[in-house]
């Protein structure tokens, strides 16, 4: 299954088995969990992930220095950073 925290262009199949994995990773997404990692991406910042949960919050630009977002998708998964 794939979840997106899209709140428009998405329709979730109308059935109690998806609604309560909805409900549930919203509440996940939205609790203090120690596994829910937040981070606010400032210039020149980087992350390095797999393709985990995440949720999508707004943003202003800065005109003069618009954002710049690089995605790459790899066929491997990235493995523990520590050992790297």
């Amino acid at each position: 299954m794939r979840y997106t925290a899209r709140t428009h262009s998405i329709v979730w199949k109308n059935d109690a088995p998806t609604l309560a994995a909805v409900a549930f990773l919203e509440q996940l997404l939205a609790s203090d969990n120690h596994h829910v990692f937040r981070l606010t991406l400032q210039p020149g910042m980087g992350l390095v992930c797999n393709n985990v949960l995440h949720d999508r919050s707004g943003f202003v630009d800065d005109p003069a220095q618009p954002r710049l977002l690089y995605r790459a998708r790899y066929l491997d998964r990235v493995g523990d950073m520590q050992k790297l």
